[in-house]
């Protein structure tokens, strides 16, 4: 009976070693394949690029040109990933507001902005951001506002 005193213990710890290991390996284990990361990522890079090409139209409207050619940019996103966006702005009317100018002249100019992002090795998966643009006055100068944006693509 003195001999097995104590094994209760040892045998406890001894599983809880065992299990330890066992959990830890099922949590490093991958759940999905490598190439489904790779296609995920490049998903992501792809609606990025989509986002920052809006917004760097945005950023720039009074210079883009409204008359609906594109605006396209190459930007290396990674070791082995080139992402790639394209804007195009289109003007829909003009929008009658208090300005400085006098009656009849608009205040403000409503575009339509489609931006397309894509990464080289990703066919078929190109991210879309629609927006509409109001452009005002502003003391500082021009003035972009958002009224709308949509976003559609691979998730």
């Amino acid at each position: 009976m003195n001999r097995c005193r104590g094994s209760a213990i040892v045998l406890s710890m001894l599983l809880l070693v065992i299990l330890s290991a066992l959990g830890m390996y099922v949590v490093s284990a991958p759940l999905g394949t490598g190439e489904s990361v790779g296609r995920q990522h490049r998903a992501a890079v792809a609606r990025n690029m989509a986002r920052a090409g809006a917004n760097a139209a945005i950023a720039r409207f009074p210079i883009v040109s409204p008359g609906g050619s594109p605006y396209v940019r190459r930007i290396s996103a990674g070791p082995n990933v080139t992402g790639r966006y394209s804007v195009t702005s289109r003007k829909v009317g003009a929008v009658n507001g208090t300005g400085n100018g006098s009656a009849g002249v608009s205040a403000f100019e409503e575009y339509d902005l489609v931006s397309v992002g894509s990464v080289t090795d990703l066919p078929g998966g190109e991210a879309r951001v629609v927006a509409r643009i109001r452009v005002g006055p502003d003391r500082a100068g021009p003035r972009a506002r958002i009224l709308k944006w949509e976003e559609s693509g691979p998730r």
